[in-house]
């Protein structure tokens, strides 16, 4: 059940162009921050980069995508059932969650561990590029990514990105538990002539965008609302997908046994 969205708009110094505004809404895919809505919570974060927290060299890079935006993108109260076990864990494992993905054929994107902590994504729609997350806590993550965009109608696109998810687990009146998110972006393109064209033709694509985004959040959602709603069948899916890593299946295991209460059918589906 997909309900209504909340989604905020502001200009900095301009919109983004469409060719450019598509790559930036696949990136978004591409680091696998992801999520679609059932329920309106009131905003779970404060959608702030918690600068203090972060060392300088990686305050510099942030900065330096958000103080050159070109478009800036708010989207809140972004809610699916979910155990906060499970959700970590596909937070914290991007490659897992593709892998994931694609096995339930909902998703074709691909993402792959890089040294350092980072990864390489490639969303199959003309957006690649490297994301990491820079900051992480309980209820919040930063993503700081770098990527091309190729499209028909316009030159390789370059950009940079900065990403901030808030989220909050909360139960709801149905007694079961939901993940709520609210998702801040900056956009900076660095082909200088696509970034005046940005910030002229911007307004012409902001449905084009909301499509979108609620293509790249409905992704998570589906898999979050099958490892729900029937984890038994949900591991039994992925235990002979071969491009699913089996060790990281089975500590999926252990969270939803954590989740629903140690039953044994969880892992024996895994264990067979």
């Amino acid at each position: 059940m997909i309900g209504p969205t909340r989604t905020g708009w502001r200009a900095h110094q301009a919109d983004a162009g469409s060719g450019m505004v598509a790559g930036r809404a696949s990136v978004m895919v591409v680091a696998g921050i992801a999520l679609a809505v059932v329920v309106a919570w009131a905003a779970v974060g404060d959608g702030n980069v918690p600068f203090e927290r972060i060392p300088p060299p990686v305050q510099d890079r942030l900065r330096d995508v958000m103080d050159h935006a070109v478009f800036q993108r708010s989207v809140q109260g972004l809610t699916f059932r979910s155990h906060e076990p499970v959700f970590l864990y596909f937070l914290d494992h991007p490659d897992f969650a593709a892998a994931v993905a694609r096995a339930l054929g909902v998703a074709r994107y691909r993402v792959e561990p890089r040294s350092g902590g980072a990864y390489w994504g490639d969303d199959t729609r003309g957006t690649k590029g490297i994301f990491e997350v820079v900051y992480a806590d309980r209820g919040k993550r930063v993503v700081h990514a770098q990527g091309t965009y190729d499209t028909r109608w316009l030159p390789t696109i370059r950009a940079r990105i900065v990403l901030v998810l808030d989220f909050a687990h909360r139960t709801g009146p149905d007694a079961a538990s939901y993940v709520t998110n609210d998702v801040k972006g900056y956009l900076r393109v660095d082909n200088p002539f696509l970034d005046v064209l940005a910030r002229l033709v911007g307004p012409i694509v902001v449905g084009a965008v909301d499509r979108k985004v609620a293509r790249s959040f409905g992704i998570a959602a589906k898999v979050s609302e099958r490892a729900y709603g029937d984890p038994e069948g949900f591991l039994g899916a992925l235990r002979t997908a071969p491009e699913v890593d089996q060790q990281y299946l089975a500590e999926l295991a252990a969270r939803l046994r954590q989740a629903h209460g140690s039953r044994q059918t969880i892992s024996a589906v895994v264990e067979r």
